[in-house]
């Protein structure tokens, strides 16, 4: 039977945490996502997912709704790949940006991982069989998963949740934590932090890495970069907003911690300035924030095949469609520094896939081997975050 796409699916999903997340630009008790589900005409389905950030992307659910709709669906009329790598050779060319240039990266995701996802299953090929279509030799020989570890990400809260947290996360056997600066209480946070990782750091036993959200002046990025070696903090990540670009110069030559770019790395010409004017020690790789799995491989290509660190990061709540595309990216890239997917129920109050997709003990995550993304999802559970009727898009 034709393995022709003939409708995608879009979903708003609301789905709420354990409790409230705060960080310098937003605190949340839950978080707004997009999954599209990809309809083949013999029946199977593939699912993507995108979570809409509008103080990095400038993207919202309904920016996604309509960009997916208005400038992704019209290339995707006629898809009907005879090959997997057929399906990859389409799938990278999904464009960036729609027709007034605005950047669609989190519309593209859900398509993109969607698309993956359905043809993947159709053709039995793993998501995880991508290195070799990518062509980069640095992954020929597979991917870090066996050997990274999950961070603890602390969030800039009050400093008895502060010590709960870190607690609980380091019975679990973590051993890298991030925390989260750029509110008022930040020196604080940080003090306490530090008291009750002094000893390990020192031993080396555990790493410490700050990040400000972009919420810092070039005046207060630079006492920091200074002050932080006190706290043997290992990177310092987005310490001035993504416009400061010209003060980022600065920090670059003058800052006595590495810096990572997130914020400051959505698109692959991001990367590609970074990379040019040696303005960043890491790249902090997101799937959703950089436009799906192909686009985040690339920018790992980019950093190893110029000598930077990665990590592979998330977006706050995302679901097990983000972190299954997340572990299939680990097991294709090596060397990866830190990562900080598969929160799973440590962080929802409930996931919408069968599988349990949340980090074990020491931060430690399980390969998935499955065809397209491993993951079942759950329609019983998918149905109750679900906020408003779907918008189907006939393709066929």
């Amino acid at each position: 039977m034709s393995n022709r796409l003939v409708q995608l699916e879009l979903f708003h999903l609301y789905l709420p945490f354990r409790g409230k997340f705060t960080h310098s630009a937003a605190q949340r008790s839950g978080t707004d996502t997009v999954v599209a589900v990809a309809l083949l005409a013999d029946g199977t389905v593939g699912f993507g997912e995108g979570v809409p950030c509008s103080d990095v992307t400038g993207e919202t659910i309904e920016s996604v709704f309509y960009n997916v709709a208005d400038t992704l669906a019209g290339s995707l009329a006629r898809v009907e790949p005879k090959s997997f790598a057929e399906l990859l050779d389409l799938a990278d060319q999904l464009p960036f940006t729609n027709e007034q240039g605005q950047i669609i990266n989190t519309a593209r995701c859900c398509v993109e991982l969607a698309l993956l996802d359905a043809y993947g299953k159709y053709f039995g090929n793993s998501m995880s069989s991508l290195a070799g279509w990518l062509g980069f030799g640095g992954f020929a020989e597979g991917g870090g998963l066996e050997q990274i570890r999950v961070s603890g990400v602390l969030d800039g809260t009050n400093r008895r949740e502060l010590a709960r947290r870190l607690r609980l996360m380091r019975l679990y056997g973590l051993r890298d934590f991030k925390l989260k600066m750029g509110c008022r209480n930040d020196q604080e946070n940080l003090d306490f932090l530090y008291r009750r990782l002094e000893q390990a750091l020192r031993r080396q036993k555990v790493s410490l890495r700050v990040d400000a959200n972009g919420a810092w002046d070039i005046d207060t990025a630079m006492a920091m970069s200074e002050k932080l070696t006190d706290y043997q903090v290992c990177c310092l990540e987005q310490p001035l907003a993504v416009d400061d670009r010209s003060h980022l110069f600065t920090l670059a030559e003058l800052s006595e911690i590495p810096l990572m770019a997130d914020e400051s790395l959505v698109s692959l010409e991001d990367g590609q300035f970074l990379l040019e004017n040696n303005l960043v020690d890491f790249f902090n790789i997101r799937i959703s924030k950089n436009g799906g799995l192909l686009p985040a491989l690339r920018l790992a290509e980019m950093a190893a095949g110029s000598g930077l660190g990665y990590q592979l990061g998330a977006v706050v709540g995302e679901s097990g469609i983000l972190a299954a595309a997340g572990r299939h990216f680990l097991q294709m890239v090596p060397d990866v520094t830190f990562t900080e997917i598969s929160y799973g129920t440590f962080l929802l109050q409930e996931d919408i896939v069968d599988q349990q997709m949340r980090f074990g003990y020491q931060g430690r995550l399980r390969p998935l081997n499955r065809a397209g993304l491993g993951i079942t999802v759950s329609r019983k559970k998918f149905a109750k975050f679900t906020t408003a009727p779907p918008r189907k898009i006939h393709l066929a």
